[in-house]
């Protein structure tokens, strides 16, 4: 789940790092307070090319931030030459609609309708079977349907889209996707497929604590990094506001580099409300938030102005 964050256009991201851990933490504090719901938030501030990280915390639900690591791990496998942007659903499962891989980790497959949005409610704190998420069934939906009603280039956001990804990893490497995925990025033990929402793993089922996912983002998000050097290089597709959708993360130009973000939201009411909020502040500032609540846009926005209003200074 995602919309162009409010990236604030501001002065330069200061180099100094003293204090940030606190004024982050109490930002993400007053937002708690203000809204009535819990959470906890990791942060991470880059000092001399060193990550200095705050708050660890529990693990908890990424959501729809699950899918960075369902598409960065597609680019492993393209890179190792078992997957190619190009390759289609109906080529490498033998059915299911003629769009690329590339098209499914940007939403621009032109699959439009969502039908992962009524199966989740079903699906929420059931057994998944051998293949550990429910892709399978997405891919029946999807076939049942026909050919994708939206625009092929034209970016839709739709949960089917990484399920499909995921069952093309699947197809590619030979293992189920968390056998397939967790090695090659070398995840850490803080990161795992979650209990309750393990059916929709590849596109919001992962859970992990904060030191775990930093750690992925920094490794494929950070200076230096493939896709921070040129994420331009690999799929993307325009959204809007002088913002792009990448590989499982929304991104921006901004001053030297460029911010990377990504909001997640699981909502059934009285099962389970949890929301995600991760970034990437131009490689020197990152932050995960989990919070106990399934919130608005425009309470998703204040969250990430509270926490820019930090790194970067008071608005102009």
């Amino acid at each position: 789940m995602l919309r162009a964050a409010l990236i604030w256009a501001l002065t330069a991201l200061p180099l100094a790092a003293d204090g940030a851990h606190d004024s982050l933490q109490g930002a993400f504090d007053g937002w708690l307070a203000q809204n009535a719901i819990t959470g906890s938030i990791g942060t991470a501030v880059r000092v001399d090319g060193t990550w200095q990280m705050s708050g660890t915390g529990a693990r908890g639900e990424l959501a729809s931030v699950s899918k960075s690591i369902t598409a960065v791990c597609a680019l492993m496998l393209v890179e190792e030459g078992a997957l190619d942007w190009s390759d289609t659903v109906a080529d490498r499962l033998g059915r299911g609609p003629d769009v690329t891989l590339a098209q499914l980790v940007t939403h621009s497959s032109g699959l439009v309708r969502d039908g992962t949005q009524a199966a989740m409610r079903l699906w929420l704190d059931r057994p998944t079977g051998v293949a550990g998420h429910n892709g399978a069934a997405v891919l029946d939906i999807v076939t049942g349907r026909g050919d994708p009603s939206g625009t092929p280039g034209k970016y839709a956001y739709n949960n089917e889209n990484y399920a499909l990804a995921a069952l093309m990893i699947e197809a590619a490497s030979g293992q189920p996707f968390e056998a397939a995925c967790w090695p090659r990025l070398g995840l850490s033990e803080g990161v795992g497929v979650s209990d309750r929402a393990a059916a929709f793993g590849p596109w919001g089922g992962i859970e992990s604590d904060a030191a775990g996912y930093l750690d992925f983002l920094h490794r494929h998000f950070e200076p230096g990094s493939r896709l921070w050097e040129d994420p331009f290089a690999y799929p993307h597709v325009e959204i809007g506001g002088g913002a792009y959708y990448g590989l499982g993360m929304v991104f921006r130009p901004f001053g030297d580099g460029y911010n990377f973000w990504h909001f997640g939201a699981l909502c059934f009411p009285g099962r389970l409300n949890v929301g995600s909020f991760a970034v990437i502040w131009e490689g020197r500032v990152s932050v995960l938030a989990l919070y106990d609540a399934c919130v608005d846009w425009d309470t998703m926005f204040a969250l990430d102005a509270a926490l820019a209003e930090v790194v970067f200074g008071d608005r102009p």
